[in-house]
């Protein structure tokens, strides 16, 4: 096996280099394309915003004959807050106004 020279290794490490960044370049084109025929191009998301504050409003007396609000401490008030924003999902602002205990 001959040796190869200086000047033959260089053009084999080149010649590698650019076989590795055209490989790059066609698998970049390929997912484009993807893109393009799958309509995803283009679409990006809006960043989410933070999510606005929950404020509990102390809430209005009840007409008579109707649900009237409950009376909760701040850590059911908390819990309640937490399930109705765990089932939205983020980048649904919600105002919680009155609390009202549903008779079964």
């Amino acid at each position: 096996m001959e040796t190869l020279t200086f000047a033959e290794t260089l053009l084999v490490a080149v010649v590698g280099l650019l076989v590795v960044f055209f490989g790059l370049v066609v698998l970049i084109m390929l997912i484009k394309l993807m893109g393009v025929l799958t309509g995803n191009m283009g679409k990006k998301e809006a960043p989410k915003a933070a999510p606005a504050p929950v404020v509990v409003a102390p809430a209005a007396p009840a007409p008579e004959g109707k649900l009237s609000p409950a009376k909760f401490d701040d850590e059911t008030v908390a819990v309640i807050t937490a399930a109705i924003a765990a089932v939205r999902g983020e980048g649904y602002p919600f105002r919680i106004k009155r609390i009202v205990r549903v008779k079964q």
